[in-house]
């Protein structure tokens, strides 16, 4: 037979069973879009099945495909000892659990109140001048021009009360002078440290009462050791003489480099009792603080610096924050982790991540800004915060009249707010207040509030919606919320297990196996980045085809599930007449014999005398009508890389109307569309055949295509690691 006939023959065949074939396109197409539908109500750190730190790790990839292994041979090995009601009652408990993950979503969307929007709204004006964000970024200091005032809670939530104010420290000099040279505020670890150009004071960082002050002291920033008290000028650190603060000791005098400029100063933080961090618009770096004078002239000894880092040419640092490292484990009710950041923006839109463990500095690598392209204007402010203060940091960044956040292990983008709308820096500040409908189990909304020269806007960033039906509390004293959508939800994933018990006749059956396939795609799709998604399914692939062609165990597993009429596998009926009740436990089997054709060939080469040629053996038909037959783990796998293409994919711009991530996702539903109109071409021709080598492979094709169109290597690279 030639190739063109061949080929002709395979759409003939194709064309006699195009009623299931279509079906099962549109089964196939379907749950992944139902995944699509339900994925943003799973896409949150605790919904991921190894939290958010397991979702770049390889080895638990491993672990889900051993688990899948064990599970086979489970099944086959109790289904060899006559002890299928195990095998049913087993599954059917693990179908309800991963049925409910599509239940609850779509009970949920139907009967639940909608998020509202997230939008700023303007405030009253601060009528101050922010100088410096606390480490926790609920507080934070500014001044009037009179006065150094400490505040805390910043919201307009509150009528006519913007802020709550701390303490408040006069600037007033004795003859009534004031410097306009500018305040800096250094974070002094249990203290403040100020300067406003000739003066330097430093105050209780809880009470704002004075500890130590110079006068005629040239500074715009000061920080002090229990041994000394310093003044920076320039790009030249100076120990204060406190009997003659006005002259600088040449012996105590030490040159910053060159790139830092005091007049630029940004942000300044003792990180313990001998080092400083410094960071200004041309150049950061951590300064050891000298503790004792050198024998050289002034001006000629340089500062000891211990990590440094400086903008790309042409660039330069429009935004700083230090605070709490997202991935060092730290939460409001333990604090233990020593771990810091310090995040720097740039005037073109560059990100960086540093990460202070206590005694060095190193690169953060999970911070992937720069590679994904995610911004393309100057980025205007930076916050570390937690927003819910339910124990996770997330990044802040406003940048392109957006502000953006990204949580996560790997910094997935959870929401974006329109504005702020002013141009140039901004501060932001974070708190959180009560919300009434959650006093019960002591929730809290989030509020962020930015700062400009000449406005203030505010935005709450997470409200509780619906207050629960019933309240739960478990011994450990963590209470559990159960809503009236969530308890539907379980109701109808159980009445959906007793009409398969009943009745598991082929549209029950693939209901259930609908729902349970979006359930399992978007808990994993949503649990790992797509580079290891791409792994488990080159393993999988691998695994399938050896265990269909070689062991044909898979074959021996998908007889015992028709056998059970379980919905692991969606069925596509031919005719009308079909019922899926009528199948037996030997149906994958009977269609792995030989076709007539390939029997008369084997003749041939054996010597034997052949009948007159008959056509290719059309697929098994029974009296009750013929069926398509797909496992579902077929659809599983690359609806998993659709998932977690629109999960963990950055968002930086649009191609075809579409966002980055989506225009990646629908790339590899094609693709996997495309790898199933391969597949049913060898269905039609009467033998079971391995799905997953063809739909995986046409699903990360699509995916490495559409991946590099819109975001380059950014597509892959997500700081992979073992364990």
């Amino acid at each position: 037979m030639t190739g063109e006939s061949r080929f002709a023959n395979i759409l003939s065949l194709m064309a006699d069973q195009w009623r299931s074939m279509t079906t099962m396109g549109v089964m196939f197409v379907g749950t992944i879009l139902l995944a699509i539908y339900i994925q943003p109500f799973w896409d949150r750190p605790e919904a991921r099945a190894f939290g958010e730190s397991g979702t770049t790790k390889v080895g638990l990839i491993g672990l889900e495909f051993i688990l899948i292994l064990v599970f086979t041979a489970f099944i086959i090995w109790l289904a060899k000892r006559g002890l299928q009601s195990i095998i049913k009652w087993g599954v059917l408990f693990v179908l309800w659990i991963s049925l409910s993950y599509a239940m609850i979503p779509l009970a949920s969307y139907a009967m639940d109140d909608a998020q509202p929007v997230v939008e700023y709204r303007d405030e009253m004006e601060l009528n101050a001048e922010i100088l410096f964000v606390d480490y926790e970024p609920s507080s934070f200091i500014v001044t009037n021009g009179t006065h150094l005032i400490k505040m805390s809670d910043p919201s307009g939530l509150e009528s006519g009360q913007s802020a709550v104010v701390e303490w408040d420290f006069s600037l007033q000099l004795e003859d009534g002078g004031y410097s306009a040279l500018g305040i800096g505020i250094i974070d002094n670890l249990d203290s403040y440290v100020m300067c406003d150009g000739h003066r330097w004071q430093k105050f209780d960082k809880s009470d704002g009462t004075p500890i130590a002050n110079h006068t005629d002291v040239t500074c715009v920033a000061g920080f002090s050791t229990e041994e000394n008290d310093w003044a920076i000028y320039n790009n030249m650190m100076q120990k204060i003489d406190p009997f003659h603060p006005n002259i600088p000791s040449h012996s105590w005098s030490y040159n910053l480099p060159e790139q830092f400029n005091s007049g630029e100063f940004m942000q300044g933080s003792m990180l313990n009792d001998n080092t400083l961090l410094l960071v200004s618009y041309g150049w950061a770096g951590i300064v050891d603080i000298p503790d004792s004078q050198h024998t050289g002239e002034f001006g000629d000894v340089n500062a000891t610096i211990l990590w440094q880092v400086t903008p790309n040419s042409g660039d330069a640092f429009t935004a700083s924050t230090f605070g709490h490292s997202p991935w060092s484990g730290y939460n409001w009710w333990n604090a233990n982790s020593t771990d810091s950041m310090l995040m720097l923006g740039t005037e073109k839109g560059k990100v960086y991540g540093f990460v202070w463990d206590g005694a060095e500095m190193t690169v953060e690598e999970h911070i992937k800004f720069n590679e994904r392209d995610a911004f393309d204007s100057e980025i205007q402010g930076i916050m570390l915060a937690d927003d819910q203060h339910d124990g996770r940091v997330d990044v802040w960044i406003a940048s392109g009249g957006e502000t953006r956040m990204f949580s996560g292990w790997v910094m997935v983008e959870s929401l974006i707010i329109d504005g702020p709308v002013s141009q140039g820096p901004i501060d932001m500040i974070i708190h959180t207040v009560d919300a009434p409908a959650w006093d019960k189990i002591g929730i809290e909304d989030g509020v962020l509030t930015t700062y400009t020269v000449n406005t203030t806007q505010s935005a709450v960033i997470a409200t509780p919606i619906n207050e629960p039906a019933i309240i739960l509390e478990d011994s450990a004293g963590y209470w559990l919320p159960i809503y009236w959508s969530q308890i539907v939800a379980l109701l109808a994933s159980t009445v959906l297990m007793i009409a398969l018990t009943i009745r598991p006749e082929w549209y029950v059956v693939n209901t259930t196996g609908i729902l349970t396939g979006a359930g399992v795609i978007t808990i994993i799709g949503v649990s790992f980045v797509p580079t290891l998604i791409l792994i488990f399914m080159v393993v999988a692939a691998i695994y399938d085809w050896y265990a269909v062609y070689k062991s044909k165990h898979m074959l021996d597993l998908a007889d015992t599930m028709i056998g059970l009429k379980l919905p692991i596998l969606l069925v596509a009926p031919q005719d009308k007449g079909y019922s899926f009740l009528d199948e037996g436990e030997d149906t994958m089997s009977k269609m792995d014999e030989a076709p007539v054709s390939a029997k008369k060939e084997s003749d041939r080469k054996s010597g034997a005398k052949a009948s007159a040629p008959e056509p290719p053996r059309p697929a098994p038909q029974k009296n009750t009508g013929d069926a398509l037959f797909m496992g579902l783990g077929d659809v599983i796998f690359p609806g998993m890389l659709v998932i977690s293409a629109l999960t963990f994919l950055p968002s930086g711009g649009t191609i075809m109307g579409l966002s980055d991530p989506m225009f990646v996702a629908i790339g590899s539903l094609i693709g996997g569309l495309l790898g199933y109109l391969v597949l049913m071409g060898y269905v039609a021709m009467g033998r079971p055949q391995a799905g997953l080598p063809l739909l995986n492979g046409g699903s990360i094709l699509g995916y490495l295509i559409t991946g590099f169109i819109a975001l380059g290597s950014a597509s892959i690279s997500f700081g992979i690691t073992i364990f």
